[in-house]
């Protein structure tokens, strides 16, 4: 079955999308898109997964906030048209 995704759509992270797709400005979610997937890949990559406290190691505690905001961005990026025109219908699983 296939579900139109726009319609059903209707709740508070909706209208903030929605807002970045008026604006139509994507420099801001790109810039903030690549600092998290850089924060993760150190997050992922760090020797001591974030137990001890080197000055150079990011907080574990840190990895839901900062996967929150890769999807944010890459949706609102999406939104936006930059990556081509929102499927008009998706499928439901």
């Amino acid at each position: 079955m296939k579900i139109d995704w726009e319609k059903d759509c209707k709740d508070a992270m909706w209208s903030m999308f929605w807002v970045s797709h008026e604006r139509g400005d994507t420099t801001a979610d790109e810039e903030s898109l690549k600092e998290n997937v850089a924060r993760l890949i150190r997050m992922a990559t760090q020797k001591t997964a974030g137990q001890r406290k080197p000055k150079a190691d990011i907080d574990w505690n840190a990895i839901t906030p900062t996967l929150m905001n890769i999807a944010l961005s890459a949706t609102a990026m999406c939104l936006n048209g930059r990556f081509g025109e929102m499927p008009k219908y998706i499928e439901e699983p």
